[in-house]
């Protein structure tokens, strides 16, 4: 009876979940800006790994709606959630982080990408701290040997939430500007400080293009 009952009661916060995103998602006016660093991956025909900080999960899951992505989501009792309602949007979720049970996500994730699959990762999540990078993100990049695509979002009109992350959530009709920064690459030879290297490098893109949407408006 209690699985039953945590199976309907994530069913029904998954639904209300999807509703509410797929409705503000619909009703936002949405500028894209770096739109001409996914246009040089199409030139080259590559795949990519598309990160964003946690707190910007609620609309981008909009955003990489039906494209069958790969998405990387903690084992955690809220991780169910957001894998709930993720799947409700076309993503095919991997579970596990790139610290709590990563051996196992990394390489799972790792062989879909391979594949020919796009991927997502959450560098700071599940639990923070925010705005840190975690290691896990560069070993999947030069594993794969796919770029790292980092993105965010900003919006004219919104509401934080006071949760460890500050989850952004733009009202409904509000303006929203999505900037994707330019691809992190890391080749496979990459190895100890230049990983770190790269990590920094992640990081530091992320941190600018994320304060650069915040300040638009």
């Amino acid at each position: 009876m209690a699985v039953l009952m945590k199976n309907i009661i994530l069913k029904l916060i998954s639904f209300l979940g999807w509703l509410i995103i797929f409705l503000i998602g619909k009703t936002v006016r949405i500028k894209i800006i770096g739109k001409e660093n996914l246009n040089a991956l199409k030139g080259e025909k590559k795949n990519a790994i598309y990160a964003f900080w946690h707190n910007r999960l609620f609309l981008l899951t909009y955003i990489f709606r039906y494209r069958h992505i790969q998405v990387l989501i903690s084992s955690s009792r809220d991780g169910d959630y957001i894998a709930a309602v993720a799947s409700r949007f076309g993503a095919e979720t991997i579970r596990g982080s790139t610290t709590r049970g990563g051996k196992g996500a990394i390489l799972g994730i790792t062989e879909k990408l391979k594949s020919g699959y796009d991927g997502v990762v959450v560098p700071d999540g599940p639990q923070g701290p925010k705005y840190i990078a975690q290691p896990g993100i560069v070993h999947i990049a030069k594993r794969t040997g796919l770029p790292i695509v980092p993105v965010a979002y900003g919006a004219e009109r919104k509401k934080v939430l006071g949760s460890w992350d500050a989850l952004l959530i733009p009202y409904p009709f509000s303006r929203v500007v999505l900037i994707y920064g330019a691809p992190v690459k890391v080749p496979r030879e990459t190895a100890g400080k230049s990983l770190e290297s790269k990590r920094q490098e992640l990081e530091k893109t992320l941190m600018a293009i994320t304060q650069r949407a915040d300040d638009y408006f």
